[in-house]
């Protein structure tokens, strides 16, 4: 151990004593807490002596007590070391320091690792080697395709894994990927997939038939599978030989290869067990380390449609704080401006019910006054910023005029809206009101009593400004609610949303709008599935499979905006805003496209260094969100 760590260890034994502050202590005392000798605590304390670090007074003397002084502050030794650690690329070391550090200290500290991040070209022994390093402040939970419900972990999942089919987003048509080819004959209830030959997994195996009956016979067999629904109408997986797999489908489903091109597709290897943290795939890159600080992805050189470019993927998990991604975010680009690569985001935020809870939230009155207080164009002028736009809908671009709450049909000022148990609620003409003056007329109309309702919001400043606005809009027509901020990850993987009424959350969609909205509505780990209850569950599930048993993709789409349009008018799904998500990267990064989520494309990733380039280490700044 460096002599500036020992001082960093003794000095955060005396957190209550001042610099300059005298403590009385012996070399015993000392020895205890650096858990060395007592003479090896006397050459540490003049080491101390000679770099000015303190004052130090002994007496000799059974029990007599020696005058100590720190001369130096902590964070000014615990910066010089941290910096130290960092200039020889021990990131790992650096990290480990600043976690036994205060939380102030150690936030102060991370600032300074902003320049480890982005992508680094280090030359060696061996050649040349370029290293992508990612901050993340969520802990992975589990990277199991057939699981996995948030945006970092599908990141991890599309490079270590493949599918039998891909998913082209600029042409919007399916295209071979583990399978080169595939077919079904004219009622769409069953599906033949021809493999690639000689595809490797990680761990050396070659893929065949049987690895794709054993990944989805473990889906359906699991009636606790969050994804089974998607794969319902699989009746059962036939291996026509080493190179062929028959899909027998219990009804017709046309969107069959797109179900194929889902993360939760992803194909596993039959021999060995699924490790939920350390999964083995044929991606272009293996997953080799995965604990509490750091993941890491190195490539596949075997990977069979080429070998990617960059060849190690550090994902590092800072201290759970905004303020830390804040500067990384910002201040990684010290020397000039970085290319910046905007994506508009498809999904979006939204608000929605706790319908596992009894409450008012189960009226629709009720819902509808939330659905007037959060009026997303209200929202957006209070609030909005360059990156978001107000929205109506989850599916970007579409053109949806807000709710009308009045109705022309049935009694006369009245709008009918069926309940699940078939009773039928009024709801008062309100079209000529303010969206204020209409949420408090419904919410009179409700059974709300007066309580205090708990609105779960996802962590973040934006989100929970978003929610301070509403709160205080909920306030003026005495609807009581109390802000709890909480973590996706916790509310997918853990007890949902507890006691919470409301939530306020977002979704993100791939490039296949389609089986992305088919997904939210399926796969019982999304946000929006956690909140439903049975009966809304089963009516999604339903409903989607009468959409995938539409042959054209134009009127999949059509019924599943119909489908929309139905949550909204039952006040279960309110959305707010859409979004852009920014990436930025120095201009030496090439190729650097957005596939799915608005993630980059590791696997067209390659780096183009200056003629004459010195050859030692070479950074690249780059930011990547898998905040």
């Amino acid at each position: 151990m460096d002599v500036s760590e020992h001082y960093i260890q003794l000095r955060l034994n005396f957190p209550h004593v001042h610099d300059e502050q005298e403590v009385l202590t012996t070399v015993g005392e000392l020895a205890d807490l650096l858990c060395c000798t007592m003479r090896n605590m006397n050459l540490i304390m003049n080491k101390f002596k000679e770099n000015g670090w303190v004052r130090w007074n002994p007496q000799r003397g059974r029990g007599k007590k020696s005058m100590l002084v720190f001369c130096v502050p902590l964070l000014e030794v615990a910066r010089e070391r941290f910096d130290h650690l960092l200039d020889g690329n021990r990131m790992e070391d650096a990290y480990e320091l600043a976690a036994t550090l205060p939380i102030t200290m150690r936030e102060h500290l991370m600032q300074q690792m902003q320049h480890q991040f982005g992508l680094r070209s280090n030359g060696g022994d061996r050649g040349r080697v370029d290293t992508l390093r990612i901050p993340r402040n969520i802990p992975f939970k589990t990277l199991d395709p057939t699981q996995t419900a948030m945006w970092g972990e599908v990141f991890i999942v599309a490079e270590v894994f493949d599918r039998l089919v891909r998913y082209n987003a600029e042409h919007q048509v399916c295209e071979p990927s583990l399978a080169v080819a595939w077919e079904s004959h004219s009622e769409g209830s069953e599906w033949t997939f021809y493999l690639h030959k000689g595809i490797p997994f990680h761990h050396g195996r070659i893929l065949d038939s049987e690895d794709v009956k054993f990944t989805f016979d473990r889906i359906i067999s699991d009636n606790s599978n969050p994804c089974r629904p998607l794969f319902g109408s699989i009746e059962r997986i036939e291996t026509l030989d080493e190179l062929t797999v028959r899909f027998v489908l219990n009804k017709p489903n046309f969107m069959f290869p797109d179900l194929m091109s889902s993360m939760s597709a992803s194909i596993l290897p039959r021999d060995v067990e699924m490790n939920p943290l350390h999964p083995i795939g044929t991606g272009p890159y293996r997953l080799t380390r995965h604990d509490s600080k750091l993941l890491v992805l190195e490539v596949f050189p075997s990977y069979f449609r080429g070998r990617a470019y960059i060849d190690r993927v550090e994902i590092w998990q800072l201290p759970h704080s905004g303020r830390v991604e804040s500067v990384i975010k910002h201040n990684i680009f010290p020397d000039a401006e970085p290319r910046a690569v905007q994506h508009e985001m498809q999904g979006g935020m939204y608000m929605t019910f706790n319908m596992q809870k009894e409450g008012p939230q189960h009226e629709v009155n009720f819902r509808r006054a939330v659905q007037q207080l959060l009026n997303a164009q209200e929202l957006s002028q209070a609030l909005g910023s360059t990156n978001t736009q107000a929205a109506y809908s989850l599916i970007r671009g579409r053109v949806q005029q807000p709710l009308k709450v009045g109705s022309d049909q049935g009694e006369p000022g009245k709008q009918q809206s069926e309940q699940p148990d078939g009773s039928v609620t009024p709801v008062p003409d309100l079209s000529v009101e303010t969206s204020l003056a209409r949420a408090s007329a419904l919410l009179r109309h409700s059974s709300y009593q007066g309580q205090s309702l708990s609105l779960w919001v996802e962590e973040g400043e934006k989100m929970e400004t978003d929610m301070v606005w509403f709160a205080e809009r909920c306030k003026q027509i005495g609807l009581h609610i109390n802000i709890m901020p909480g973590d996706p990850v916790h509310a997918v993987y853990q007890d949902g949303f507890g006691d919470c009424d409301l939530i306020y959350t977002g979704e993100i969609f791939n490039d296949n709008v389609v089986l992305s909205l088919v997904t939210m509505y399926t796969f019982q780990n999304t946000l929006f599935l956690i909140a439903m209850n049975d009966y809304w569950r089963h009516e999604l599930e339903q409903e989607c499979g009468r959409v995938v048993m539409i042959q054209e993709a134009a009127e999949r789409l059509n019924r599943l905006i119909r489908l929309e349009d139905r949550l909204i008018q039952e006040a279960l799904l309110l959305p707010t805003y859409s979004f852009k998500e920014e990436h930025a990267h120095h201009d030496s990064l090439r190729d650097y496209r957005l596939a799915g989520y608005g993630l980059p494309d590791l696997r067209r990733l390659w780096v183009k260094r200056s003629p004459g380039a010195a050859e030692e280490d070479t950074s690249y700044p780059v930011y990547i969100p898998l905040w």
